[in-house]
């Protein structure tokens, strides 16, 4: 299997024990932030595993020192079956280092039943073929049901853990956005999802940010996984003392940059994923990935064109949904960032090519209209001089 990289220090449908809002067929919003049962599970999986023994002890710290406190009260399962299927995964490259949003396949535990397909790169696996691939994961989530009940996860989460969570949301509910941020960016990009989940995690390790996108029978929802701030959270944790401890979801730029930054992705799914005419054409564009851009990029790990190409996409994107919502400031601030901080040197003439795509909404209809003609106008504005 083609290895997925992960870069720790930056870096769901599923019913969250704690949810902002749901059920959009009743004219309710259809965003939902919480903790999900799934995710906390498989996070603590991991954090037992390999896996976990290299975040904890080889990544400069303190890092993840909530996750690394609960994940002691678990020590006596680091042997557990499931432990010992996902170190055999890890080591075979089926998974990443971190690969907990794939739990957002499965129904809720303990049923924990795959309802849709793995995106495609998990079953690109040497000598196996998909059906070998998918009864290794099959084995391995079966061994997922077991921890969870052997571990009493339902009853700890819900009963010893209730005063955490309690404090969790305290936390996210002071910098979470209102369903004015979907109803802007589905009128900015021009398309409409089922449903949102932005899902928050005391078991994660922190500094993560993951956007999906999960099709099913019943529709597709648009996931953001938000752990903690790294740079926040405190540095020694006392569970029986909640009031002594940050978790770090509290800084409401860092939920902007991670969560609502990864939720504009899954808009991008289509268009920039899924679309080969698309891919072809961003990958001729190759020759704007000038060697200085790539050191930029690199440092925030980024490593090829066409991710650096999203990244400039989204960013523009979360700066012009901020500025539907009247935060003008976070505009102004975080452009130059981008710009003067972070490299992204074509934002600027990127900004301004969308304003033909916002300006002609009856020519293109929604985001993945407009990338074909964007990525002329880029050839033109800035041509191939090699």
């Amino acid at each position: 299997m083609k290895i997925l990289r992960l870069i720790p220090v930056l870096l769901v449908m599923l019913s969250c024990s704690i949810t902002k809002t749901n059920n959009a067929d009743k004219g309710e919003s259809k965003l939902k932030i919480g903790y999900n049962e799934n995710i906390e599970t498989i996070a603590l999986i991991y954090n037992l595993s390999e896996s976990g023994d290299y975040h904890f002890n080889e990544i400069v710290g303190p890092r993840g020192v909530l996750a690394k406190e609960l994940t002691l009260q678990f020590e006596e399962f680091k042997n557990h079956e499931a432990v010992k299927k996902l170190n055999k995964l890890l080591d075979d490259g089926f998974v990443d280092m971190y690969d907990i949003i794939l739990s957002l396949y499965n129904t809720p535990l303990p049923e924990f039943k795959q309802y849709a397909k793995y995106p495609s790169i998990y079953y690109e696996n040497d000598g196996l073929s998909a059906e070998e691939t998918q009864s290794r994961f099959d084995d391995f989530n079966e061994s997922v049901i077991q921890f969870y009940i052997d571990a009493k996860l339902n009853e700890r989460l819900k009963n010893d853990f209730t005063g955490l969570y309690k404090k969790l949301m305290d936390e996210v509910q002071s910098v979470a956005p209102t369903e004015k941020f979907i109803d802007a960016a589905e009128e900015y990009y021009g398309i409409q999802r089922d449903s949102y989940e932005i899902i928050v995690s005391a078991f994660s390790y922190n500094g993560i940010g993951k956007a999906q996108l999960i099709s099913s029978e019943e529709g597709t929802n648009a996931i953001s996984l938000v752990t903690s701030n790294h740079l926040v959270e405190s540095d020694s944790i006392n569970l029986n003392d909640l009031n002594s401890f940050v978790i770090g979801y509290d800084d409401e730029k860092y939920f902007q940059e991670i969560g609502l930054h990864e939720l504009i992705h899954t808009f991008y799914q289509e268009a920039l994923k899924e679309s080969k005419e698309n891919i072809r054409l961003i990958n001729e564009l190759e020759y704007l990935f000038t060697d200085s851009l790539k050191n930029d990029m690199l440092n925030q790990g980024y490593t090829d064109w066409r991710t650096c190409f999203e990244e400039h996409l989204v960013r523009i994107g979360e700066i012009k949904i901020a500025e539907r919502l009247g935060k003008k400031e976070f505009g102004s601030q975080y452009r130059k960032e981008c710009i003067d901080k972070r490299g992204f040197i074509y934002f600027e003439l990127i900004e301004t090519l969308f304003k033909e795509y916002e300006n002609n909404h009856s020519t293109y209809k929604n985001i993945g209209e407009f990338v074909p003609e964007l990525v002329s106008k880029l050839k033109v504005k800035v041509p191939n001089t090699r």
